[in-house]
């Protein structure tokens, strides 16, 4: 089996209408799927589907973009949503991303595990982390949303998990542009695995999301940028460099991967945070 896979990405502005939204992707997904490289997978921004009215998974948004998965034949990550649930309380919601296989059928939900505070103040953190398979391509692929990228343990447990390729859906304000250009590149480097970072464009209710999608490679290469536009794009990754990376160490040298599993550093606060120092201090 081939170990190429193509990733479409979609930078697009976000709008609080969701019919509008779900236009765009399918928009751009037709767009993709006429271009020289078809891709495979194609992964959107965080709020693409709309978070502005909550539904559940599935439900009326998810059922759209089945149909469009299926249509194409792509595995589909296509955006976020805010989603509701029974088991949460009135007025609380996850912010989910749904991913879809070529089949038209929905395989995970990715609940975001760290939502931007006070600005989410409504939203659960999700309990799981979602490594999805693109079987056809014998590939692992890890999702997160947002603010997650912030924290270097969500990559590196989804590269755990097995992930070759980590997707992050985002919605980045112009502040942050300097502080986060250079977190894909890193996260890809630090977990010798491709990093697929993809976000919104336009003004929104917290601020003006900058663009700049990128995909970083697992030696710390930027393969692509986009501008601050509405951007669509298809990358081909080369799986067996993950392989490589990690069996053999990045440029043959640095093996952080195998190192990491054969020096099993102590994680002493893994799952008991509030017992670090660091948070006793702050409570005194």
């Amino acid at each position: 089996m081939s170990k190429y896979l193509n990733v479409g990405v979609i930078q697009m502005s976000v709008s609080r209408d969701k019919a509008t939204n779900l236009k765009r992707i399918a928009e751009k997904v037709q767009s993709l799927m006429d271009s020289f490289q078809k891709p495979e997978c194609i992964v959107g921004v965080e709020g693409g589907i709309g978070l502005s009215s909550p539904e559940t998974i599935p439900g009326p948004a998810t059922d759209f973009l089945c149909e469009l998965a299926k249509l194409h034949g792509v595995y589909l990550v296509a955006g976020t949503m805010l989603e509701t649930s029974d088991e949460l309380q009135e007025g609380e919601y996850y912010h989910s991303a749904p991913v879809i296989n070529p089949n038209g059928e929905i395989i995970a939900v990715y609940r975001k595990l760290c939502p931007f505070t006070p600005m989410e103040a409504e939203v659960v953190p999700g309990k799981e982390y979602v490594v999805f398979d693109i079987a056809e391509k014998q590939a692992k692929v890890g999702v997160m949303i947002g603010y997650d990228m912030s924290f270097p343990e969500v990559s590196r447990n989804l590269t755990l998990s097995g992930a070759e390729i980590l997707i992050r859906l985002a919605s980045d304000i112009d502040p942050l542009y300097e502080l986060y250009k250079e977190f894909p590149i890193a996260r890809a480097s630090e977990n010798q695995v491709y990093f697929v970072s993809v976000n919104a464009i336009g003004h929104g209710a917290h601020g003006t999301a900058y663009g700049h999608s990128m995909i970083a490679s697992p030696e710390a290469f930027k393969l692509w940028e986009a501008g601050s536009s509405e951007s669509f794009c298809t990358l081909t990754l080369d799986l067996e460099l993950v392989k490589t990376c990690m069996e053999y160490g990045t440029y043959y040298k640095d093996q952080m991967i195998n190192h990491l599993g054969h020096f099993n550093p102590p994680m002493p606060y893994a799952g008991r945070l509030s017992e670090a120092p660091l948070y006793k201090k702050q409570r005194t």
